[in-house]
């Protein structure tokens, strides 16, 4: 879903090679050559724009030299997807000045390469799909099987969105993200040896066949693929709850997405925890 925060970055065109960058907010900044797009150790930010165009000149973007400014108030580590939005406003921006078209789902999809071939990050493809993609009052709703997506209407005046900050800062690089990919893997390996060629990721597996072989799965993996299976679940159930306006429903399947991600996923903390707790202790809170 849009949501009110946003990233401006400005660009002039070089003639030669060089591309320079100043990030308004932090008061830093770096410089790099397209010829020569290794990642940084020191200014690490760097790294979400040099891979963004090591992937466009790899998809045979021609592109030139170029100074950069931008500005953000997306809160950092925050789990606003402020490395996506940086991706995708700099791809943005260096398709508009080399006078290239790239397509919203093309770019979604060479943003994401660049978050995991050059920063190193195995991120899926929702963030960068939103940066590209979202719009006001919609949700959006993703199939990374199909590349397929629809925009949802959330009109309801009845009923906001609220965004709060823990305050607690995530890592994707440092964080529990890889291994729970690697543990989703194994699960699906464990499903397609029990059901078959039909396997191909844990969408595939309904609730009953799992529920049919979850004892055989180390317990940890079962609790994993458990929220992968739900979550899909959850999704469509909550695709439908909004196109009929029942925000009621809706709201009880974020409330069990929660639990899921606390419980069997385990990628919540306190704080988060506890915010939930306040907020549906609060009175017309779904």
């Amino acid at each position: 879903m849009a949501i009110g925060k946003k990233i401006i970055m400005l660009g002039q065109l070089r003639n030669d090679r060089l591309v320079q960058v100043y990030d308004l907010v932090y008061k830093t900044k770096t410089k790099f050559s397209l010829d020569n797009l290794i990642p940084l150790k020191k200014d690490t930010w760097a790294n979400y724009l040099m891979g963004v165009m090591d992937e466009m000149q790899k998809a045979g973007y021609p592109l030139q030299g170029a100074n950069l400014i931008f500005i953000s108030n997306i809160p950092k580590g925050a789990g606003l997807s402020s490395s996506a939005a940086l991706e995708v406003v700099t791809a943005l921006t260096m398709a508009k000045l080399n006078l290239l078209e790239i397509e919203p789902v093309e770019m979604a999809h060479l943003c994401r390469r660049a978050e995991n071939n050059f920063v190193g990050v195995a991120c899926g493809i929702m963030d960068q799909y939103v940066s590209c993609l979202g719009q006001k009052k919609y949700a959006l709703f993703i199939d990374c099987r199909t590349n397929e997506y629809e925009l949802i209407p959330f009109r309801n005046h009845d009923y906001q969105i609220v965004i709060c900050n823990s305050k607690i800062q995530r890592g994707l690089i440092n964080s529990e993200y890889n291994k729970r990919r690697e543990q989703c893997k194994k699960a699906t390996e464990f499903f397609a040896h029990k059901l078959g060629h039909k396997i191909q990721a844990l969408r595939d597996v309904t609730i009953d066949e799992y529920k049919k072989y979850q004892r055989q799965l180390p317990e940890v993996i079962a609790r994993r693929a458990r929220h992968v299976i739900s979550e899909n679940y959850r999704v469509q159930a909550g695709i439908q709850a909004l196109r009929t306006g029942n925000y009621s429903t809706f709201g009880q399947l974020m409330i069990e997405s929660h639990q899921s991600l606390k419980d069997d996923y385990e990628v919540s903390c306190e704080e988060l925890d506890l915010l939930v707790d306040l907020a549906l202790k609060q009175e017309g809170v779904l």
